[in-house]
């Protein structure tokens, strides 16, 4: 099935940032858009917060349900995981697939504190309304499908950026 990319470690987050994890295709419109939302958050923000991305056509299948399966709490799973049918977060197989990981506050806690977004459109509507004064965010955050244009290129943004 071709090469499938090795999914690279998720380190702890640091203190006071949220770790934008964006995964899906590495051929996608939805997808580049999410991971170039991502990172104009990340560069506006860069003290507050940090991205890590995993983008494969063989391996995303794989690795969403592992995330679901092992990272989202079930309490998360529940929430509605895209603006255009009624899946939820446990229901989603679409890509991208975007969650939030944030650092504990009890640094002997073993457990991720994690926070699931869902598809492209839900992580538009999140940004729009958590950066409302930010023009580049706001420019990628419409909630529409995306140009296909933005299929390319993505795919070379590095995998993590660190703090």
């Amino acid at each position: 099935m071709g090469n499938v990319p090795v999914v690279p470690a998720r380190p702890a987050v640091p203190s006071g940032v949220t770790r934008i994890c964006v995964i899906g295709y590495s051929s996608s419109h939805n997808v580049g858009r999410a991971a170039n939302l991502a990172a104009a958050i990340a560069s506006a923000h860069p003290s507050a917060y940090e991205t890590w991305f995993y983008f494969s056509n063989f391996g995303y299948k794989k690795l969403l349900e592992s995330v679901k399966n092992e990272d989202i709490p079930d309490s998360e799973k529940t929430k509605r995981g895209n603006l255009d049918n009624e899946k939820t977060i446990g229901e989603h197989t679409s890509a991208p697939f975007v969650w939030l990981e944030k650092s504990n506050a009890d640094e002997n806690e073993s457990k991720k504190n994690i926070e699931a977004i869902g598809g492209r459109d839900m992580f538009a509507q999140w940004s729009g309304k958590t950066f409302p004064d930010n023009e580049d965010i706001q420019k990628l955050s419409d909630v529409a499908a995306p140009p296909a244009m933005e299929m390319f290129g993505y795919a070379k943004i590095p995998t993590y950026n660190k703090k």
